[in-house]
């Protein structure tokens, strides 16, 4: 069980990732994410505390801003000594009106990672392991970095995320607001 400055650690991460994501969304109507965060380490427990704080709700009157992104499509990549630890929150809303199931984008974030271990499962969120194995190359850091650029991948084929185009005009706000694709 992680300790009380971990957690706390964790939802400040997910506030921040929340607020990140939130802002992307409205100014560039991207609705789906896959994301690094590293906080957790690996850790499952933790991250689920990262995805709390990112779907908090914003409190107006607060100092900070943090958290938002409750309504946003993510998954959320941690990567530690001994495993991945990934979980995918999409609401069923969204599910709906995007026409894209969470089962969908989890297997295409998933595949190049062989063999994974599901630990838990609703219609809006999923949680995974994927234990790391040095002696077969299997280490959490690379293969956190292949599933996000399968999820990548996955979600601008679907048309989920607007295609470069060559103009300098155009603000890429994923990266202006510092988020990694």
């Amino acid at each position: 069980m992680a300790n009380d400055k971990a957690i706390k650690a964790a939802i400040k991460e997910g506030g921040k990732k929340g607020v990140d994501l939130a802002g992307v969304s409205a100014m560039g109507g991207v609705c789906f994410f896959n994301l690094a965060v590293e906080t957790p380490e690996g850790d499952l427990d933790l991250l689920q505390a990262v995805i709390d704080g990112s779907n908090t709700e914003v409190d107006e009157s607060a100092e900070e801003r943090k958290g938002g992104a409750g309504d946003i499509g993510k998954i959320f990549l941690s990567a530690g000594d001994k495993q991945l630890a990934i979980i995918a929150h999409v609401p069923k809303e969204l599910q709906t009106t995007k026409n894209i199931t969470i089962d969908e984008w989890v297997a295409a974030v998933t595949k190049p990672l062989g063999d994974v271990t599901v630990v838990s499962k609703t219609d809006e969120l999923i949680k995974i392991t994927v234990a790391g194995n040095a002696e077969k190359g299997l280490f959490p850091l690379k293969m956190r970095d292949e599933a996000i650029s399968a999820g990548f991948a996955f979600l601008k084929e679907k048309g989920l995320i607007p295609i470069a185009d060559s103009s300098d005009d155009e603000v890429n706000y994923a990266e202006a607001a510092g988020v990694e694709w």
